[in-house]
């Protein structure tokens, strides 16, 4: 079973934008190539449904085990990479605490393994943890009262396909505006959008996709990640984009 920690390990991993950056999951829906037909379903019926995703998708961020290959790089104003870290880690979830070991590393094609390495058992020795907020799908149901949903249209290839959409009561950087693509007789969700509506100080602007094509046991679960992020201080402005791409889910216990 997969675990959406490869965001922890990826895209929720503090990055330096000046003074700091705290990227957070942000995600747009797919399908938009299809011509929307006029929205029409029942929410008081898909919310329960999406709610019984989400909360698997909380037993998968505790149970699931997965293989990570992610890239971040730094952005110019031409949009080309002026810098590119590459990473391919495992991490293993157990009943006491989830390890991840770091298989491979890279800065600009030059191999850091072995220093990353270095750095996460000092840090393991420490008794340090990166600082992260932990991503709750909108549609959890202890999430739904902060939000209002509507269903904003519907896949005129696939009917069975509609986009909800979600916009926080009260803006917060744990609260995300955007959009899923979910499937509505089940209530699975398909592709999920959303940015956070309060950002800190030296961050304009955060975006990021999330899929969700992995078939697991608890259902579907992500299976790739991408994300962009904007900020600086003053005449220091910086732009950053990765992605991670996840494998070999299961359900460590």
């Amino acid at each position: 079973m997969l675990s959406p920690m490869p965001s922890a390990a990826l895209a929720r991993r503090p990055f330096a934008l000046g003074a700091g950056v705290l990227l957070v999951l942000v995600v747009t829906g797919a399908g938009r190539d299809a011509v929307a037909e006029p929205a029409a379903g029942d929410l008081s019926l898909l919310l329960p449904k999406l709610g019984q995703h989400a909360a698997r998708f909380e037993e998968m961020k505790k149970r699931g085990s997965f293989t990570l290959r992610g890239k971040m790089e730094e952005v110019d104003g031409q949009g080309a990479a002026s810098s590119t870290k590459e990473v391919l880690l495992r991490s293993v979830a157990s009943p006491g605490a989830r390890t991840t070991e770091i298989l491979r590393y890279t800065e600009d094609g030059a191999d850091k393994t072995g220093e990353a390495k270095a750095k996460a058992e000092k840090r393991r020795a420490e008794g340090k943890k990166d600082k992260k907020r932990d991503l709750h799908l909108p549609f959890l149901a202890s999430e739904q009262p902060r939000y209002v949903f509507a269903i904003a249209e519907r896949d005129a290839q696939r009917p069975s396909r509609v986009r909800v959409t979600f916009t926080p009561r009260e803006a917060a950087e744990d609260a995300f505006k955007g959009s899923a693509w979910v499937d509505e007789p089940s209530g699975e969700v398909l592709t999920i959008g959303f940015s956070p509506t309060k950002t800190s100080m030296f961050v304009d602007q955060i975006d990021v996709t999330m899929r969700f094509e992995l078939q697991t046991a608890l259902g579907r679960a992500p299976s790739n990640i991408t994300f962009e992020a904007r900020g600086g201080v003053l005449f220091f402005r910086k732009r950053v984009r990765g992605s991670g791409t996840i494998t070999d889910p299961s359900l460590a216990f």
